[in-house]
């Protein structure tokens, strides 16, 4: 026993240094492993996208239906997307937009088809209290060349807004945000399909 103690008496200060050497290089490696990475997802040939201003193709004219309650049109929200589209894209950092469509690597078109407001929450007088926003969306990628890169014939976006109480929000607010999460959407589909 005086033996094994006299052992430990010798080591403590080179295991003490083994395990911090054992903690500095995990740590190390952890930080390597996650985080933000600078490196390119796209494929070099893919460098600026454009843009093609989207098309408003809600038919306000169809009869009111369980789902809508009543027909919903947003005012220009066809702009809406576009701009939200092209502040996403340069957000984002991975393309480069430009208004050329001559100069674009990529080009990306559609046009929105449904925009719904839909009750989520009411109260006991039967007042709603808060809405759900839904956007819906055709859009497709093509390169320059014209091939069909991808397409999505319904793409989506939603959020949700109070009406009444401490986080109420006003509709235009709740618009914008519907825009910022479709946009959002769109984006993550468009770079990561490398």
């Amino acid at each position: 026993m005086s033996g094994l103690a006299s052992e430990r008496k010798g080591k403590p200060f080179s295991l003490t240094r083994s395990f911090s050497h054992s903690l500095i290089l995990s740590l190390a490696f952890c930080a390597s492993s996650c985080g933000y990475t600078a490196t390119r997802i796209l494929p070099s040939s893919y460098r600026m996208i454009y843009i093609e201003p989207f098309q408003n193709k809600i038919p306000i004219t169809k009869e009111v239906s369980e789902k809508i309650g009543f027909v919903t049109n947003y005012p220009e929200i066809e702009e809406k997307v576009t701009q939200g589209m092209i502040s996403r894209f340069l957000f984002d950092g991975n393309l480069r937009v430009t208004n050329q469509p001559e100069n674009a690597d990529l080009l990306l078109t559609g046009f929105v088809f449904d925009f719904f407001r839909q009750p989520l929450r009411r109260r006991e007088d039967d007042t709603v209290e808060e809405y759900r926003l839904n956007l819906s969306a055709s859009v497709t990628l093509r390169d320059k060349a014209g091939k069909l890169l991808l397409q999505d014939p319904a793409m989506i976006g939603d959020t949700t807004y109070f009406v009444t109480g401490p986080t109420a929000r006003a509709e235009a607010t709740a618009v914008d945000d519907l825009v910022t999460d479709f946009s959002r959407r769109v984006v993550e589909w468009v770079i990561e399909y490398w």
